[in-house]
């Protein structure tokens, strides 16, 4: 009997090593650049939230800017209407007299160079004359010839007062006036703008219409 027939094969065999399939490796391609991807859209998303956050704080400060220059103009502005409106509330001394001299000696047509350019001449009690030209208004003057010596053009305030609260009120001016009443209670107003020419003319036959 030969010994080889008792040999017995004691060796273990060794397993292949199994190999990724190439449909797995694409799958983790895939996964890794969706990763990257999402990395970068969440990073520009936050980059574009920055962004748009500087932007509107620069907005909002740039308005906060135009919101206190308007308030600033508006206040120069009212100042500059204020201080205008309070450096000319009356005419000169040299218009007033030579408004009440005109009136006082009939010599209306002195009063031709006082006029704007156009003058609103209203009669009380009347339907009133409308806009007239410097030569038309220093005509409807005539309508005090009848007036009688002496003319008071400095008069009460609480006459000039009760006035104004009367059915022609709009045609007493606070300021920038002259208002004169003749010994026979003729009235006559005259109203100048801030360049000291007259704009409104009022006249009445008897102050008891006022």
């Amino acid at each position: 009997m030969k010994s080889d027939d008792n040999v017995v094969d004691v060796s273990v065999p060794v397993k292949k090593a199994k190999k990724i399939k190439p449909m797995y490796l694409r799958l983790l391609a895939l996964t890794v650049a969706g990763a990257a991807i999402l990395g970068v859209y969440f990073w520009q998303t936050n980059e574009i939230a920055n962004v748009r956050d500087d932007y509107e704080s620069q907005i909002s400060d740039l308005q906060d800017k135009i919101d206190k220059l308007q308030k600033d103009a508006k206040s120069t502005n009212a100042k500059k209407s204020s201080d205008k409106t309070t450096g000319a509330t009356e005419v000169s001394a040299t218009v007033k007299a030579n408004v009440e001299a005109a009136i006082s000696s009939k010599n209306t047509a002195a009063l031709e160079s006082y006029m704007a350019d156009s003058v609103k001449v209203i009669i009380a009690a009347s339907e009133g004359i409308g806009d007239r030209t410097p030569v038309q208004a220093v005509n409807d003057l005539d309508y005090l010839n009848s007036a009688t010596d002496p003319w008071d053009f400095d008069l009460p305030a609480a006459t000039i007062d009760d006035w104004q609260t009367g059915d022609y009120a709009s045609y007493f001016p606070e300021t920038l006036r002259v208002i004169g009443r003749s010994s026979n209670s003729y009235v006559v107003v005259f109203k100048f703008n801030a360049s000291e020419k007259i704009t409104d003319i009022f006249m009445a036959v008897n102050d008891d219409l006022l």
